[in-house]
C-alpha cells in the first residue's frame, strides 16, 4: 500500500508540474502575441504608406520629370569640363558682344548644406560702352543665367573726343550646376 501512495503522490505531482508548465507556457505565449500584435499595429500603417508610394510612382516619375525639366533651364550641365564649357560660354558671349576678353578665372565650388555646385568666374572686358552695355543685357537674359555678384565698370582713355568711349568692366559671377544624381 505504499507503493500506491508514493505513486498517487508522484502522479499529483507530474500533473501539478504539467499544469504548471502549461500555464507557463500559455502566459509566454500570451506575451509573445501580445508584442506580435503590437508590432503589427505600427507596421501596418507604415506598409500602407509605403504601398502608397510604390503605387504614386509613376505620378512621382511625372512630377519629378516636370520638376526637372522647370529648373533645367536655370542650370548649367555638370560634369568633368563644366568649368570649362561654362567660360567658353561667358568667353563666346563677349566675343559676340563685340568685347574683348581680357583676362578670366574659373574655380568650381562643390555643393554642400544643401545648396548646388556652383562655378564661380572672373572675368575682364574691355571694349565700347555701348558694346559692354549691349554684352550686360545679353547676360542678363541668358540661359542657364550667370547671375553677377559684382560688377565694376571703369573708363579707359580720356573723356573728351567725338569717338566711342571705351571702358574695362570686371565681373565676379556664378553659374549654378545640376545637382550629380546619387547612386542608390
Amino acid at each position: 500500500m505504499s507503493l500506491n501512495i508514493w505513486l498517487r503522490r508522484s502522479v499529483v505531482v507530474l500533473l501539478v508540474a504539467f499544469l504548471g508548465g502549461l500555464a507557463c507556457a500559455a502566459l509566454a505565449y500570451r506575451t509573445l502575441w501580445v508584442r506580435y500584435d503590437n508590432a503589427l499595429q505600427q507596421l501596418e500603417p507604415r506598409s500602407e504608406r509605403l504601398e502608397g508610394v510604390v503605387n504614386a510612382g509613376a505620378d512621382i516619375e511625372t512630377l519629378l520629370g516636370s520638376a526637372s525639366g522647370a529648373v533645367a533651364p536655370w542650370l548649367h550641365p555638370a560634369g568633368e569640363a563644366a568649368q570649362n564649357d561654362v567660360q567658353q560660354k561667358l568667353r563666346q558671349m563677349i566675343v559676340a558682344s563685340g568685347s574683348t576678353l581680357v583676362s578670366s578665372q574659373v574655380a568650381l565650388e562643390p555643393g554642400a548644406d544643401g545648396k548646388l555646385a556652383r562655378i564661380r568666374l572672373t572675368a575682364t572686358i574691355s571694349g565700347e560702352w555701348p558694346k559692354l552695355v549691349g554684352f550686360m543685357e545679353n547676360l542678363q537674359m541668358h540661359r542657364p543665367p550667370f547671375w553677377v555678384r559684382t560688377a565694376n565698370i571703369t573708363r579707359d582713355g580720356a573723356s573728351s573726343g567725338a569717338g566711342p568711349q571705351s571702358a574695362r568692366l570686371a565681373l565676379q559671377l556664378e553659374a549654378p550646376l545640376v545637382p550629380e544624381k546619387a547612386t542608390p
